[in-house]
Parts: C-alpha cells; structure tokens; sequence
C-alpha cells in the first residue's frame, strides 16, 4: 500500500506543478480537480484521513468552481462558504493533534483562492497553504507528500519570476525624477534687435530659378508613399540605405483629417529599382496599448539611420494624458522590427522619459527655464553630428507648443539638453538644427501672427547665441542640408505652395543669400531634403495632407 501511495502521490504532483503554470483559472481548476483525485487515494492508502478529507473535498469542490462562469446555479457565493464549513466539520471528527489543523485550514485557503479571479492572487495564497501541507506530510510520514509541496512552493515562485520577467519585458515607462522646484516658465515675444531680415521680396534670378526648380521636381517624381485608402497623411522623413528607400510619416486612416486621436506611426520601404513594390508596417495606432498603457493619441513620426544594419523609427504618442516619444529599431538586413521603447531625456544628471512631464521636470531639477509646452513632442528628422572627448554625438532639436532647444545624442534613445536661444523671441513647433563644427545652425518658425522665422547660431566652445537672422516664412517646417561643402536651409517663404533656398554664410549669417524662390504650383507641406542618388538630393513633401510624395533634383543647377 505504501508503496502504491507514493506513485498516486507522484501523480498529484505532477498536477499540482501544473497548476501554478497556468494564466487561466480554469486551467488552474482542472490541474486542481486532478491533483485532489491522486491525493484522496494517497492518504487513504496511509491512512492520513485528516489530509484527505480536504481533498476529497476539493473534488466537488473544483467540480462547482469549474462551471461558475458558465451555470448560474454554480455562481453563488454559498458555494465556497459551504465548502469551508464541510471541511472544518469533517476535520472536527478527526481531531487528536493540532498537526491534524493545518490540512483543514490550508483547504479553507485553498478554497479562498479558487473561488477568487485573479490567478496571481491565487497563486500568493497557494505559498502559505503548501507550507501547511508540508508541515502535514512530515508529521504522517507523506515523503512524496513534502517533496510535492516544496516542487510546488518553486513551481509559485518559478511562475512569478517569469511573470516579473515579463513585467520587466513589458516595463518601458518610468516615473519622473522627484523634484521640489517650480519650473520657471518665460514669455515669448518678438524680437526686439536683428541682425537682419531677408524678406520674401527677391530678385528676378531668384524667381526664375524657382520656376526651374518647380518644373524639375514635378519632373522628377519618383513616387507617392502613402497607403491606399489613407484619408490622411504627413510629415515625412526618408532616406536612401543601398539599394532601398526607407519612408515615415502618419497617417489616418479613418477620416480625412489631422486628427492624432486617430492617426496611425508608420514605416514604408521599396527598392528604388522597384518604387511600387512597397512594403507598409504600422509601428503604432491609436488605441494600441504599449507597457500596459493605452495610447490615445499618435503624431510625429521620423526615422533616424543607427548604423549599417539598423534604422530607428521615432514617433510620438500620448497616454494618460502625457505625451512620449517611442522609438523602435527596425534591423534592415532582416527587415523585422525590435521591441518598442521610450526615449529618455537627460538634463545635467537627470534622467527621464522623454514625456512632456520628463521634460519639465528634469528642467525645473536644473533650474532651467522654459517657455510653454502644449501639446506633442517633436524631435527633428535631420542629424549632424561631432566628435567630443572621443565620443560621436549625433545633433537635432526638439520641441513642444513655444519650447524650442539643441539636444544631442550617443545612441538616439537618450538624448541631452544642449541649449535653447537664450534672447526674446516668439518661437513655436519646429526647428531645424545642423552642427558644423562648434556651431549649431538653428531655423525655427514663430507665432502665426509673426511673418517671419528666425535664424541664429550656437557657440558650443563659448555657450553663446548670435544676433538673428529673420527670414520672412509663412510659419511652416524648415529644414537644413550641407551640399558640396555648402548650407542650405529649405523653407516656406510666402505659403505651403512656395519653397525658398537660403545659402547660409557660416562665418556671417546676416550675410546669408536667397538662392530661389519656388512656387510649386500645388502644396508643398514640410520639405525635408536628403541625399538620393549619386551625390544628388531628393525632397519629400506632403501634397494637400493626401499624399507623401518624393521626387528627386540635382541642386547644383541653381547655384
């Protein structure tokens, strides 16, 4: 018999083990009704009838529990009440020790914990009672009966090391760094004293090259990168890797509107040989939940080249009510998309997410002022970089609602506060940054009620801004490009229909040029310009929120 009892009890282990691996409670009902099976036959044969009253039990027991969802009749909360007192009753009849107690009590929490939906919780409550039974199965001479509930207690504790593993997995937000200062916020107004302003009023040749310009990239068109049945796209961002381009922009696909509450981050990409096979992946859509969160809210959306095998996409989304910036890898030798991840944001030692309430915090810890944020998180497609102290930093600006600043970056996931023009100005959204050597150029728009953007240059040796530069904009996106040795700041003088090409003269920026002035004959959205072709660039551009067009130019012509 006794031996007879070690293999039921064998049998009731491996039920048991089973359990605690379960994510279901129904799951964790079935393994539960097994394992009580083999224990009641275990005990009986050695004669444990205070152990196994408690499992016999449990059958009916978890025969009841396994049909609560589903049999009205088996939902009452009488059920597991009636349980309890049956075991304590049976158990009162057994008693002659107080080790013949801790059976009846560890079924009184069993039952607890099978009654309850949460298999977490029944799974915390499972340790005490395989403790209990242990202490049982030592005192009736149960050997199986103890190693059964010590491979139980690390079965528990198993379980919830893969389910922190998980967590940990899934654990891509962190809470802010505590702060006790207030952040200091300061008012935007216009510029008081320029260097210069370059206005919309330009020469013959300027015009004349515009038309050129205009005609060459209407010529040029290499292709349109939105989704059909897309209602709405824009803002794009691109670039030539081998033999393939990569494309990012939002979209939504549900209403013709620029509406983040229904946009969708995304990433197209096409072997330039094969422009129309295009390959679309949705890295993120409203409604998506990331890290436990749900996200209500999607926007800007940019792409950034890692190294050979590696591009990040970037893009920004609100949850609970706070707007981050995520970022995911997408390894190009593949062509499969990594874990998504939220960029940090670091200023001096503090480190947090990059979120509208990271930001602000670690600017308050610093006692850096800021002038006011609203809305999403932007972080400009294009990157520059320079070398300091050994290290490769990586160049662009970012911004929300009136902030504007530098920030730079090792590895495109965290990124460092530089510095944000330190005179009077009336600064929003965008702003275009490129590093030359220990300056960074520096083109942002301003408010819709200022005609012009401005243009200024920071002195990373000597902390310093210059004087700006204002150059008469329509209040839209402006991008840099070095060419042949050359800075060029695309932009939108007069409206979304006209680009302007200023040649920035890097020693003296007052004595920068208009190089052309175009008007496209259609809308021209956000130029953001890139290397194409054999040393030529090419644009990107959104046409009427509908299409992400690219087309493709040869700039020499025109300087």
């Amino acid at each position: 018999m006794v031996i007879i009892s070690q293999i039921l009890g064998l049998g009731a282990m491996l039920s048991l083990f089973l359990i605690y691996q379960q994510k279901s409670r129904k799951k964790m009902l079935f393994a539960k009704l097994s394992a009580d099976v083999c224990w009641v036959a275990h005990y009986l044969c050695l004669g444990g009838i205070a152990g196994m009253i408690p499992n016999a039990v449990g059958i009916f027991r978890e025969l009841i529990f396994i049909n609560r969802k589903d049999k009205r009749w088996a939902a009452s909360r009488l059920w597991p009440i009636l349980f309890i007192l049956i075991n304590w009753a049976l158990g009162a009849r057994t008693f002659h020790s107080l080790f013949n107690i801790l059976p009846i009590a560890a079924s009184t929490f069993v039952t607890i914990s099978l009654w309850i939906d949460n298999p977490r919780l029944t799974k915390i409550i499972s340790l005490p009672v395989s403790l209990a039974f242990m202490t049982y199965n030592f005192y009736i001479g149960s050997y199986v009966g103890v190693i059964n509930e010590a491979i139980a207690i690390i079965s528990i504790i198993l379980s919830f090391a893969k389910e922190r593993k998980a967590d940990m997995k899934n654990k891509i937000f962190s809470s802010d760094c505590a702060v006790a200062k207030e952040l200091k916020i300061t008012e935007g107004a216009p510029i008081a004293d320029v260097a210069r302003t370059i206005t919309a009023d330009v020469s013959a040749e300027a015009v004349q090259k515009g038309d050129a310009f205009a005609k060459e990239i209407a010529d040029r068109f290499v292709s349109d990168f939105e989704k059909p049945g897309d209602k709405m796209a824009h803002v794009s961002t691109f670039i030539v890797i081998g033999d393939t381009v990569y494309m990012t922009y939002y979209a939504n696909t549900k209403e013709p509107s620029e509406d983040p509450k229904n946009q969708t981050a995304r990433l197209v990409y096409a072997p330039k040989d094969d422009i129309d096979n295009k390959t679309f992946i949705d890295l993120q859509t409203t409604g998506d939940i990331v890290g436990g969160k749900v996200i209500d809210m999607v926007y800007d959306t940019i792409l950034m080249q890692k190294d050979d095998d590696t591009i990040y996409i970037m893009w920004t989304a609100r949850t609970e009510e706070n707007y981050y910036r995520f970022y995911c890898p997408f390894t190009l030798s593949t062509k499969t998309l990594g874990e998504v991840g939220v960029n940090r944001f670091k200023v001096g030692d503090t480190v947090n997410d990059f979120s509208i309430s990271g930001i602000k915090s670690a600017l308050a810890q610093n006692d850096i002022p800021c002038k006011k944020m609203y809305s999403d998180i932007g972080i400009m497609q294009k990157l520059s970089s320079r070398v300091e102290n050994g290290e490769r930093y990586y160049y662009s600006g970012t911004y929300s609602g009136d902030f504007t600043a530098v920030i730079k970056s090792k590895d495109l996931i965290t990124w460092e506060y530089v510095s944000q023009p330190d005179f009077i100005n009336d600064s929003k959204w965008e702003n275009a940054t490129y590093v030359l050597g220990d300056k960074v150029y520096y083109f942002v728009r301003q408010q819709d009620t200022n005609k012009r953007g401005f243009l200024t240059v920071y002195n990373l040796l000597t902390n310093s801004w210059e004087k700006a530069v204002e150059i008469e904009d329509c209040q839209s996106r402006g991008d840099f490009i070095l060419y042949n040795g050359g800075l060029y700041l695309f932009h939108a003088p007069i409206d979304r229909e006209h680009i302007g090409i200023v040649k920035i003269d890097t020693e003296d920026i007052a004595k920068s040029e208009v190089v052309l002035q175009a008007n496209m004959q259609s809308s021209c959205f956000y130029p953001f310009v890139q290397y194409f072709d054999a040393g030529e660039l090419a644009m990107s551009y959104t046409v009427e929120r509908k299409h992400i067009r690219l087309a493709s130019f040869d700039l020499s012509k025109y300087l």
